[in-house]
């Protein structure tokens, strides 16, 4: 039994990767709603991979710092490089021009 839910993990999680390398956020979330709803919370990779489809989208991951605290996620440091990417209220040069 668990060598079959090894396998749906990861088969989960090649498909969200395929999706997120393609910047299809829509899918991507869909395939993260599917694994929680499987039991896979409380992992890293799946909030990485879903980060990586909102970097390659280049939109920004509204709330996803409070998903992760949700589910006692903490960022190592690129992890939190990534978060930075997204983040939708980050200070730029040119939001420095502007105030």
């Amino acid at each position: 039994m668990k060598a079959d839910k090894i396998w749906k993990f990861s088969s989960f999680l090649c498909i969200m990767e395929h999706y997120a390398n393609r910047g299809d956020i829509h899918n991507s979330e869909k395939m993260f709603h599917r694994m929680r709803q499987a039991g896979y919370v409380s992992r890293a990779r799946p909030y990485q991979t879903l980060l990586q489809a909102y970097i390659n989208a280049k939109a920004p991951a509204y709330g996803i710092r409070e998903r992760m605290k949700a589910d006692n996620i903490f960022p190592n440091k690129s992890f939190a490089g990534q978060l930075a990417q997204v983040d939708a209220f980050r200070k730029t040069a040119v939001s420095d021009l502007l105030d």
